[in-house]
């Protein structure tokens, strides 16, 4: 019972009522795959030490504690996937490498002569595990403002680990 909660957290199939239609209700079957559900999703539960997670079981047989720490020792690594799925898909693209290059306009056809550098900033960020490059041109204030943005971003993460 307890694998297809787990199965059906990991988006594959879970167990069927059929097998379990002796033992539950389908009212009772659903308010026990949710309650499960929810203790596997728990911030603590893919962290908890076994002795940790046995005691916060003790309230029910042992023979159930033993069959809840077999699942939860055997799939926790799928428990923490779910987990980090879940966090993705509630944050922003997630910078993973950039590249820049420093061009000099020196004209075109309307003006003679701009001689006007600009920064040619290539991103390429990750949204729910897929890539996707982002090209920007920025003018010397430009990129004056982005440099002040990220030291203020960098001295606020200093000031969050501290």
């Amino acid at each position: 019972f307890l694998d297809g909660v787990v199965n059906s957290l990991c988006g594959q199939r879970g167990q069927p009522f059929d097998q379990f239609s002796k033992v539950f209700s389908l009212s009772a079957f659903w308010q026990c795959s949710d309650a499960w559900a929810a203790f596997f999703k728990s911030r603590r539960a893919p962290r908890l030490a076994e002795e940790e997670l046995l005691s916060e079981l003790q309230y029910i047989p042992e023979s159930h504690r033993t069959v809840v720490a077999r699942v939860w020792k055997t799939r926790a690594a799928d428990i923490v996937e779910v987990l980090l799925k879940d966090t993705e898909q509630i944050s922003g693209p997630v910078l993973k490498d950039f590249d820049w290059k420093v061009k000099l306009v020196l004209g075109s056809d309307k003006v003679a002569s701009q001689k006007v550098p600009l920064l040619s900033l290539d991103l390429t960020l990750f949204e729910q595990r897929k890539g996707r490059d982002v090209s920007i041109e920025m003018t010397s204030e430009e990129v004056h403002r982005l440099i002040v943005a990220l030291e203020a971003a960098h001295k606020a993460a200093v000031q969050l680990q501290a």
